[in-house]
């Protein structure tokens, strides 16, 4: 029987490996440098009570400043060769955190020839850096943006809630999609957006508000569970 190709959007930390990928290179930055620490230091009370309040406004600016500290120094070429040595050990061989289940059901989709997208809130240097690493050939990659402020780098658009919806859009692809999987209810418009929604190995607390939120039209998958 003939498959008529749909579109897939995975998230990827959390869903297709384990972590935090763009805050963990970001920390992993800042240690490789001690000066950079040093800066950091005295701006950390401001950063954690701007991200301890609950707008996306205050948070985007704390990372922002997070993303700042690390990058400040760096030209794009080298951020680009530390983003593939970061990703080597967080998703290469040996590591842990790659999802085993998540990339099957991926490699599936592209197999049956459907449209598949990353979708991440992590930087785009990093999430191209890890799916690179991850092998995964042939997927697209809608993450949040960066730009250049002062020396280092600041967030110009993120890919976080209903603004992953509009950054899909805006890179052609259309609403709805025909599958959607993330960990995170910071990912509700995503699900919301999908005619089909998989939650994965969501935490009880997100697993209540995204049930809540799409009137139990999701279906939960433990990928977290093993490799």
């Amino acid at each position: 029987m003939d498959h008529t190709p749909e579109v897939a959007v995975f998230d990827l930390d959390g869903t297709l490996v384990r972590g935090e990928c763009g805050e963990w290179f970001l920390r992993w930055l800042t240690r490789r440098r001690p000066w950079r620490l040093a800066l950091l230091l005295p701006a950390l009370p401001v950063i954690a009570s701007l991200r301890a309040l609950p707008t996306v406004r205050t948070r985007r600016a704390a990372l922002s400043g997070l993303c700042w500290f690390a990058t400040v120094g760096s030209d794009d070429a080298e951020l680009d060769r530390l983003a593939a040595a970061f990703a080597a050990g967080h998703a290469g061989t040996g590591s842990a955190n790659p999802m085993r289940a998540g990339l099957e059901r991926l490699r599936e989709h592209l197999s049956r020839g459907d449209r598949v997208v990353i979708a991440s809130g992590s930087g785009a240097r990093v999430v191209r850096a890890v799916c690179a690493e991850l092998g995964l050939d042939g997927v697209e990659i809608v993450a949040t943006r960066e730009r250049r402020l002062l020396g280092g780098l600041v967030v110009g658009e993120r890919c976080l809630g209903e603004g992953k919806v509009l950054m899909l859009r805006a890179a052609g692809v259309p609403t709805p999609f025909d599958y959607a999987y993330s960990d995170s209810v910071a990912d509700l418009p995503l699900l919301l957006a999908a005619r089909r929604r998989f939650a994965i190995s969501p935490s009880a607390p997100h697993l209540r508000r995204i049930m809540a939120g799409t009137d139990g039209d999701c279906l939960v998958l433990p990928w977290r569970t093993g490799r």
